[in-house]
């Protein structure tokens, strides 16, 4: 039998949970973690589905803000780079204009105009203040941005099916074509060779064109030989009378 642990039994506080808990993240080894891991790992230490679920969505919410956050400074910090990019380049034009034409110095003035301008654009955009109606702004254009990426996706996944369902059916309609094909030559051939064996035999090279020889049966050839021998009968009687009227 186990012999029970000695701080089986024993209580922490709060703070104490969540710098255990911190220890022990800190400590194992990194991964990401479902939210159902999550969830299951909260319900045995006793921390119910409902507090989890709200804890993850100030969490997302905290995230998001930071999103925001990181993405409205880098909007700020470009475009003053941009506008910095754009004063010297036009100034240093200015410059040598002034140098090579005789005259006063006149370019410091437009110098100092749009360096005032510049001056109050870095305040700006380099600072790290963000207003939280700029934040609720940026938040609901990325959730914008996202819907509209879903969409695309989701029309881009319809369009290949539709292509792929296409393509199923024209398969199809292809191997039917051939299926038809192959069936309407089979009963052709069948059909052929039915007339091959139903047709009455070629009449013999001495029988005259046109006309058909039917086979004779045994009662008709008899009647046809019975026939014959009367007639040599006849044709014999009159030969011998004619022999005699002639004497």
């Amino acid at each position: 039998m186990a012999k029970p642990d000695k701080q089986s039994g024993r209580r922490y506080t709060e703070a104490e949970v969540r710098a255990i808990l911190e220890r022990a993240l800190r400590d194992a080894q990194a991964r990401d973690v479902g939210h159902d891991e999550l969830v299951a790992a909260a319900e045995e230490i006793g921390i119910s589905r409902g507090a989890i679920e709200a804890a993850s969505r100030e969490i997302e919410h905290v995230r998001g803000e930071a999103e925001a956050r990181a993405a409205i400074l880098a909007r700020r910090r470009k475009g003053f780079r941009s506008h910095l990019f754009s004063f010297l380049v036009v100034n240093a034009f200015l410059f040598a204009i002034n140098a090579l034409t005789p005259g006063p110095w006149w370019f410091f003035w437009p110098l100092l105009g749009w360096g005032l301008g510049l001056a109050f654009h870095a305040r700006a955009g380099l600072s790290s203040d963000v207003s939280p109606r700029q934040l609720r702004r940026e938040i609901e254009r990325s959730a914008a941005l996202a819907r509209r990426e879903e969409d695309r996706r989701l029309k881009e996944r319809r369009r290949v099916e539709q292509l792929e369902r296409k393509q199923r059916l024209e398969r199809s309609a292809e191997e039917l074509g051939h299926a038809v094909e192959e069936g309407v030559a089979t009963v052709l051939s069948r059909i052929a060779q039915e007339i091959r064996g139903s047709a009455p035999p070629a009449p013999p090279e001495g029988a005259p064109r046109g006309r058909r020889i039917a086979p004779l049966g045994a009662d008709e050839a008899g009647a046809d030989d019975a026939e014959s021998e009367a007639l040599g009968e006849d044709e014999a009687e009159r030969a011998a009378r004619r022999g005699r009227g002639g004497r």
